[in-house]
């Protein structure tokens, strides 16, 4: 059985999603079904968030904001990867996003991990498996 008060919040990333899910034994929500109860019901959540080219949040996720922006996030632990579209991994946009989650009263969990692209190709090692995303959910399991 999954721990519910933790929940994998994903949009075009499921498969990331559901396999950071698995090692946390949390939940996953598509971005696009989320909603206010399901935020403030979970202790902790991890935002698989999407940015496009020039800095934007995709639309789902734009919604999303104004979701988090109704609902109570004090006391809430969120951890955060990003897909930033072919722009790289320059944090400015994100770096808002977090402090706009903090505002409402959020604690982000460790460093925010990059993934390469919005399918979230992660530098796969031979194997099929991430160590960068290994690595991350070892870094935030203790904090969620």
């Amino acid at each position: 059985m999954k721990h519910e008060s933790i929940v994998v919040v994903y949009d075009s990333c499921q498969a990331i999603a559901e396999e950071i899910a698995d090692k946390l034994g949390a939940e996953t929500v598509s971005v696009q079904s989320m909603n206010v109860r399901q935020i403030e019901n979970s202790q902790s959540l991890v935002l698989a968030v999407e940015f496009q080219d020039g800095g934007n949040l995709s639309p789902h996720w734009q919604y999303a904001v104004q979701m988090f922006r109704c609902a109570s996030l004090r006391g809430k632990n969120l951890a955060v990867m990003v897909a930033h579209g072919n722009r790289g991994d320059n944090s400015i946009y994100t770096d808002a996003f977090c402090r706009e989650l903090r505002e409402n009263g959020a604690h982000i969990v460790g460093d925010c991990l990059y993934a390469d692209t919005p399918t979230c190709n992660l530098n796969r090692s031979i194997s099929g498996r991430s160590n960068t995303l290994e690595n991350w959910i070892c870094a935030i399991s203790p904090n969620l």
